[in-house]
């Protein structure tokens, strides 16, 4: 694609300003209370003694040559490499889920448990207020009744939702940058954080989102490259189906949509854009909507629960729940779900009178701190979602109640490792921040040395990504996964340009 002047100055300011993101983030990442030596085991630290020690001799003793063959060798071998790990992850999923007993609690748990009750008056109040998670629980409801609903059958299928979503992250990094090697590196870096990480414990919107959203953007993509107008319609049809799906799941993951909006109304003169627009955006929004339509009236006119949408809670009580918390107390929880703020809104009798009651509480609260604090307040929130890679472990756990076996056991020690308060899980945790602090550093690196429209396109989506997590509720990494694979691309291509520079010889 060819670019403009203005074109590359738009992309350079995405870029810049994500940029400035991701140095914060790196920033507070490095201050992480996560990397506390005081909380390891002393095995574990003699471990990563040994393990600087190895590396430290590498550095002196390894020519600058071999390293590059090391590179050049993993190159050739990177089909193996991520296939093995892939493989590896699986089974290893699989061992977890039988052996770690775990259960999901909270919105997780109760849309589960709700599935053998549906005409319990909790479920109803439950959904009659949060729309967001009425499509959630039908699609388990319908799950549960084919397969049965057995926590484990739900973790099971969660399983296969998340190594689909490597596959298709693969499948998008490869065709987006032209480059296998990035395809690998995205998917093995997801995997890190999606599976490694027993995310799967918790069947709920944070996975189920993932796989629909990157079909929807892998159509897009396939649309944007057709030659044939055809081609074109029949990607973008589909990519509307799965978008819907993806909104209905959660909302907060079509941040790429408008990501792509204004790629495209940057790019109008360009002609791939304007096949795009002329024979892939009608397709686009007439499947979506018939999709949400549909859902719609499946909702009004359902028998299996009962739900008044009259008590919906507007998207206002989201932007509440975003602004509370202490700016004064570092340790404590900002913007996240908090008992006073709902019963504010819960408490009106009408939509209307809900929205005014949490706008006038948002703006009571803001001006009761002050710009000062107000901006101090927005950067402990910022520090809450992304200090770590420790996905929702770390302030706001995961949302399981584990069934402890006897103490020492084999199956009591792996649930240490996993568990929220467990024995090991700090060396874990240490783990997954090191491979943090890296993944953004790759990032930052990737972001100052290109500024091309693929790249620039995937900022834009974590750019818009980072920015709703600061404004609505958040408050804690769980909310941060939707946009992980984002942040594995880009950190995927930061570590290929890195690689390849190193790697070349004269």
């Amino acid at each position: 694609m060819s670019y403009t002047k203005y074109n590359r100055i738009f992309y350079k300011l995405i870029n810049t300003s994500l940029v400035i993101l991701v140095g914060i983030s790196l920033f507070f990442s490095m201050q992480s209370d996560v990397l506390s030596l005081d909380k390891l085991s002393n095995l574990f630290i003699k471990f990563l003694f040994f393990l600087l020690l190895l590396l430290f001799g590498s550095i002196l003793f390894l020519k600058k040559s071999h390293l590059k063959s090391l590179l050049i060798w993993g190159h050739k071998q990177e089909s193996y490499i991520f296939w093995i790990f892939f493989l590896f992850v699986f089974l290893y999923q699989l061992f977890l889920l039988h052996y770690l007993k775990a259960f999901p609690n909270f919105d997780a748990g109760g849309l589960l448990s709700g599935i053998n009750h549906p005409k319990a008056a909790n479920i109803s109040n439950y959904l009659s207020s949060n729309k967001n998670n009425r499509f959630i629980y039908f699609f388990n409801f319908f799950i549960g009744h084919f397969f049965g609903a057995n926590i484990k059958n739900f973790q099971f299928i969660n399983i296969l939702f998340i190594m689909t979503s490597v596959l298709l992250l693969k499948i998008i990094a490869t065709k987006l940058f032209e480059s296998t090697t990035t395809g690998y590196v995205a998917a093995s870096l997801f995997m890190f954080y999606s599976c490694i990480q027993p995310l799967f414990l918790v069947p709920y919107t944070d996975t189920y989102c993932i796989p629909p959203m990157l079909v929807s953007i892998l159509l897009l993509l396939l649309g944007f490259q057709a030659s044939k107008r055809t081609h074109t319609s029949c990607c973008l049809l589909l990519s509307g189906i799965f978008f819907a799906i993806c909104y209905l799941i959660r909302p907060s993951a079509i941040i790429f949509g408008i990501a792509i909006l204004i790629f495209v109304l940057v790019n109008l003169k360009n002609p791939q854009v304007k096949q795009l627009i002329l024979f892939g955006i009608p397709p686009f929004l007439v499947s979506m909507v018939t999709i949400l339509f549909t859902f719609n009236i499946f909702i009004a006119t359902q028998n299996i629960i009962k739900i008044d949408q009259s008590k919906e809670i507007p998207l206002t009580h989201f932007i509440l729940l975003g602004s509370y918390g202490d700016p004064d107390i570092k340790d404590s929880l900002h913007g996240t779900w908090n008992q006073s703020d709902v019963d504010l809104t819960l408490h009106q009798k009408s939509k209307s009178a809900m929205v005014s009651a949490d706008l006038n509480a948002f703006t009571k609260r803001t001006k009761s701190r002050g710009f000062s604090k107000t901006l101090k307040f927005y950067l402990q929130k910022y520090s809450n979602i992304t200090d770590t890679g420790v996905i929702g472990y770390h302030r706001d756990g995961l949302w399981t109640k584990f069934n402890y076996a006897e103490n020492d056991t084999l199956i009591y020690k792996v649930q240490q490792i996993y568990s929220d308060h467990g024995a090991f899980r700090p060396n874990f945790n240490f783990i997954i921040q090191i491979v943090w602090l890296f993944t953004l550093f790759f990032i930052f690196c990737g972001l100052f040395n290109t500024q091309d429209w693929h790249v620039s396109t995937v900022s834009l989506t974590l750019f818009g990504g980072l920015l709703f997590l600061l404004i609505f509720e958040s408050g804690g990494t769980k909310y941060l996964f939707q946009y992980i694979p984002f942040i594995c691309l880009l950190s995927a291509v930061g570590f290929v340009q890195l690689a390849n520079k190193f790697s070349k010889t004269k």
